[in-house]
């Protein structure tokens, strides 16, 4: 029987606490692995998840975006973040 492991895909962006503690970004999914965890993905091999955290965080210190992408591996490592002024 082929063991299954769990990796969580979470937003990149923190806010560290004023204790200087930094908590784990907001979950955005959980992949379930079989087997071995790839150790080579092709470039277009991605996942594109939208943030609103990302997204709302932006807008609040005046940015205007329609939307924030992250873009993630099938090993769940971050990618790229991407927003209206690029390519989406």
């Amino acid at each position: 029987m082929t063991a299954v492991e769990e990796i969580e895909i979470r937003c990149p962006a923190t806010v560290p606490l004023p204790n200087g503690y930094c908590p784990p970004g907001k979950l955005l999914m959980k992949l379930l692995v079989s087997g071995d965890v790839p150790s080579f993905v092709r470039p277009d091999n991605l996942i594109e998840l939208p943030c609103e955290d990302c997204r709302a965080r932006l807008r609040k210190r005046g940015v205007s975006v329609r939307r924030v992408l992250h873009r993630f591996d099938l090993t769940g490592q971050l990618v790229a973040t991407l927003t209206d002024g690029e390519v989406i």
